[in-house]
């Protein structure tokens, strides 16, 4: 199965509800990434469905294992990257991932794990006290991925990581995809997510405020054209017209945000001689401040 589906999770501390009745499924074989600002609820919900810390309320199953019965069963099948990760300060990074191997009762996978340090550039007879963060991380990396599990579930995984082992990290994941494995992934780092998740949901004060694939999200995202005129123009000309959200002059040219009918703006506009015109492509991040900015104007009006 190695599927992961959280029903009606709630995580309570005393009056504050850190997370709060959020549902949603991991598909086999799919990379899904759950996004938001820090302090969204994101590690909470990571922690909870790892069992290390217990959840109010809901139910949560791992590959049809209940996190809470099963969480012995389910940490030999699951790769896990805490969002903090830490070491044993005196063990070297070799003596740590053998120590990790033996809890799990795969010392024989030591081998898979040395081959992972050579992919990330980390000399593993290092005390880790001695490493900086970067190279920590290396090493959370690998305890994540080295026993070659069936599920990664993975908090902030390139917190600390250069550009080019970021890519490292990136081509490791999409590896394991590619073998029909299963992904959870949390950050906040937008490129990462639209980089590699087949579909997200994004969290705001521990709910869920959307859930959908990149295409869907893509497609929720206001339009963004670049125009150059041939004659001089004023932008005030275009404050009312039909759709525009907000209007951007940079030099010569002008960038228009298009929400709604993109047909009765581009007919408004095609009253005026055009040298240029470009659609640009919408990125994660837009969606994403989009709908955090529509989810804030909704509770407001409701308030």
């Amino acid at each position: 199965m190695n599927e992961i589906i959280v029903n009606n999770l709630t995580k309570e501390y005393g009056t504050l509800k850190a997370i709060s009745n959020i549902s949603f499924k991991v598909q086999k074989g799919e990379i899904f990434g759950l996004i938001g600002p820090n302090g969204a609820g994101k590690s909470t919900t990571m922690r909870s469905i790892m069992n290390y810390i217990f959840p109010t309320n809901g139910k949560i199953s791992i590959a049809g294992l209940d996190s809470v019965k099963d969480y012995l069963k389910i940490r030999n099948i699951v790769g896990y990257l805490p969002g903090e990760f830490t070491t044993y300060e005196n063990m070297t990074g070799l003596q740590y991932l053998n120590h990790i191997l033996h809890l799990r009762n795969q010392s024989h996978k030591i081998n898979h794990a040395k081959l992972l340090s050579k992919k990330f550039d980390l000399d593993l007879n290092k005390k880790t006290k001695n490493l900086s963060k970067g190279n920590k991380q290396k090493i959370g990396i690998i305890q994540a991925f080295c026993h070659d599990p069936e599920i990664l579930i993975i908090d902030e995984p390139t917190s600390g990581l250069d550009p080019l082992k970021q890519q490292e990290f990136d081509d490791l994941v999409l590896e394991f995809k590619n073998k029909g494995k299963t992904v959870f992934i949390s950050s906040h780092v937008l490129p990462e997510v639209e980089t590699l998740c087949d579909r997200v949901a994004i969290i705001k004060d521990g709910k869920i405020v959307a859930e959908n694939t990149m295409s869907e999200l893509k497609s929720l995202a206001i339009n963004r054209y670049e125009i150059v005129f041939k004659n001089e123009i004023s932008k005030q000309n275009f404050q009312n017209s039909i759709g525009v959200e907000n209007i951007i002059k940079s030099g010569e040219k002008y960038i228009f945000d298009v929400k709604g009918d993109i047909n009765k703006f581009l007919k408004e506009i095609s009253s005026n001689e055009i040298s240029s015109f470009k659609s640009i492509e919408p990125d994660l991040e837009d969606i994403f401040l989009s709908l955090y900015n529509k989810n804030n104007e909704e509770e407001y009006n409701a308030n």
